[in-house]
């Protein structure tokens, strides 16, 4: 019972615990009919409950015991795998060595991404940072981050690269990106660094769990002004997907996840169809 939730390729992934915690306690609290109210004072924060019950933050034990008396969690193995998530909620994953550079509001995002099944995004003004080739990733690290150091720069490409490790592992997650077409076609750089950008679109389209589609700029004004990503960390049908909304220097972790996950599949109607992206590519690549 002890490893029921370790993860098969990322046995530091902090997010699966935090999420099987999550839907633990969730699951735990609606079914004996606890108000979130009820709860949420059991352990002094109402905000701090929502928080564990949708896996964004890490979970003290001594909350999670309480949480257990309050919705009669009596057996003793159930209490105990109760107390092992909440322990390793805690845990830190490989990006610790990065927490310098990392914003607090990405870590729950981060911790998912490295241990998700499936990613579904949709980008506008940029290519997704999975999908970047180093040269691309870097400039627009550079752009992002004009006042920080070489030391930094070089700290944050390095975390980008090591993330984009997931795609090429023996156990991927399936992505499936719709990027808009103006994110292709604007120039970051030289127009080396597009080619390379676009030519590195091209074979990560011939890998079997990569999905691409491009949106054409003929769709119109009637998209969503900012990035969609949405995260499948489980096969589990009590943890729910993540819907991660980052904007500037925040991002949002909302709980509307059937309506992202409407607007997702219509995007994905309205996209080119994935047959169609290679071809769209070489035809940028040549018009460079």
């Amino acid at each position: 019972m002890g490893t029921l939730w370790l993860p098969a390729r990322d046995p530091d992934a902090l997010t699966r615990p935090r999420l099987l915690l999550a839907a633990r306690l969730r699951g735990l609290r609606e079914r004996n009919g606890v108000v979130a109210a009820t709860a949420g004072a059991t352990i002094g924060s109402l905000p701090l409950l929502e928080a564990m019950e949708r896996g964004v933050t890490a979970s003290d034990p001594h909350h999670v015991m309480a949480l257990a008396s309050l919705y009669g969690v009596t057996d003793h193995a159930a209490r105990l795998q109760l107390l092992q998530l909440a322990l390793h909620s805690r845990e830190e994953g490989w990006w610790a060595p990065y927490r310098s550079i990392i914003r607090s509001w990405f870590l729950p995002y981060l911790g998912a991404e490295q241990a998700a099944e499936i990613i579904r995004c949709y980008t506008v003004g940029a290519v997704p940072d999975l999908l970047q080739h180093p040269a691309y990733a870097e400039k627009l690290i550079r752009w992002a981050h004009r006042d920080a150091s070489e030391e930094e720069l070089a700290k944050r490409l390095e975390l980008r690269l090591r993330r984009q490790q997931i795609l090429h592992s023996g156990s991927p997650p399936r992505l499936w990106a719709i990027i808009d077409e103006t994110a292709l076609r604007r120039r970051m750089g030289t127009a080396e660094i597009t080619y390379r950008q676009l030519e590195h679109l091209l074979n990560l389209c011939e890998l079997p769990h990569v999905v691409i589609q491009i949106m054409p700029l003929a769709v119109g004004q009637d998209l969503p002004r900012g990035p969609i990503t949405l995260v499948k960390v489980l096969r589990d049908q009590d943890v729910r997907q993540i819907v991660y909304l980052q904007q500037f220097n925040t991002a949002y972790y909302p709980d509307y996840e059937l309506r992202h996950l409407y607007v997702m599949d219509l995007l994905a109607v309205v996209a080119e169809p994935p047959a169609r992206t290679p071809g769209l590519l070489r035809q940028m690549i040549a018009n460079l």
